[in-house]
């Protein structure tokens, strides 16, 4: 049986009420919403490339309720690409104590990084969208100079030419660790002074690249500038509809957001603002219909008394589905 026969053959409710027994001690499980995203394209992928076997690592059974321990463990499913997974042999363990479900829902947890979507990654190297990012970077080598002694790697570090931005062997940060431990006072002071302006300009990179992106598809006057840069926080989140068809797209993210994202009345009541971009694609734009249905949703989920939009925005990355974008903004006082 390949993984995606696996899945295929299960409903995902009967897969994540597995995984949250096999896995209650890790957090993730919370983002029920991620995890249907991800089996609803796991069920429906077309399988591409040289395949392999799914095997499983299994915790003595004593151990299988302590803290941070995890009774089961899928192997060769992390790092690969899904449309490779998919296709991979599910090679079930000797004697194996475990249902299918719970053996589909190790493979979830561990295909999806814990959680994640091709919307909400975790990138081994922060991206830098603009000029903040750049500085912060330039700001980032600047910081552990002092720390250095060797020649060479002080010059790939001001080149820039060190992977994944600042990516030192275990040996050259023991060194910079034990040489920030007997730095004076001006060194801490100097250290902890661009480690603020670092933390500051990825803030303000990561907001420019929100304003560049809204401004691109809703014009410069859908929102204020000046508003995102100065907020105290912002919070935004993504949905993708992965109907393939079987059902109308709005009613998948409908059901998508009312019965397995479990935190969605927090990022409705999230901020003293809130904006909501709905994308389609141009050959297959919002219909009358959906518009209506969509305003009347978000209006029994957003407060009454709260200040929100609902925009409208093409993305042709998106055939035949639907995308919705909240973001949040919580006004500093």
């Amino acid at each position: 049986m390949t993984v995606q026969q696996l899945f295929n053959s299960l409903t995902f409710d009967d897969i994540m009420a597995a995984l949250r027994c096999t896995h209650r001690n890790d957090r993730s499980i919370r983002n029920v919403a991620g995890y249907k995203e991800a089996h609803d394209v796991f069920c429906n992928l077309k399988p591409a490339g040289e395949g392999g076997e799914v095997t499983f690592d299994i915790s003595p059974r004593e151990e299988w309720f302590t803290p941070h321990s995890l009774p089961l463990v899928a192997n060769n499913v992390e790092g690969d690409y899904w449309k490779n997974t998919v296709q991979k042999t599910v090679i079930y363990p000797n004697d194996n104590p475990f249902s299918d479900a719970e053996l589909a829902g190790a493979i979830l947890w561990g295909m999806t990084f814990y959680g994640f979507t091709n919307r909400d990654v975790w990138p081994p190297n922060n991206e830098t969208y603009t000029l903040y990012g750049k500085k912060a970077k330039l700001l980032e080598r600047k910081l552990f100079i002092p720390y250095l002694r060797d020649k060479t790697i002080k010059q790939e570090l001001k080149n820039g030419e060190i992977p994944f931005g600042i990516a030192f062997t275990m040996e050259v940060w023991n060194k910079i660790h034990q040489r920030q431990r007997h730095q004076n006072r001006s060194k801490r002071r100097r250290y902890h002074r661009i480690s603020q302006r670092i933390e500051l300009l990825k803030k303000f990179d990561k907001r420019q690249h929100l304003i560049n992106r809204l401004q691109a598809v809703l014009g410069p006057d859908a929102t204020r500038a000046s508003e995102i840069l100065k907020a105290e926080a912002i919070n935004e989140k993504w949905f993708d509809s992965h109907s393939y068809g079987k059902l109308p797209r709005l009613d998948y993210l409908i059901d998508l957001l009312e019965n397995y994202c479990l935190y969605f009345d927090e990022i409705c009541q999230y901020g003293n603002r809130n904006i909501v971009v709905c994308y389609t694609a141009d050959t297959t734009p919002v219909t009358d219909d959906e518009k209506i249905r969509l305003r009347s949703f978000l209006c029994n989920h957003f407060p009454p008394d709260s200040n929100w939009q609902l925009f409208f925005a093409p993305d042709n990355a998106l055939p035949n589905e639907m995308a919705l974008q909240f973001i949040g903004i919580k006004t500093a006082i």
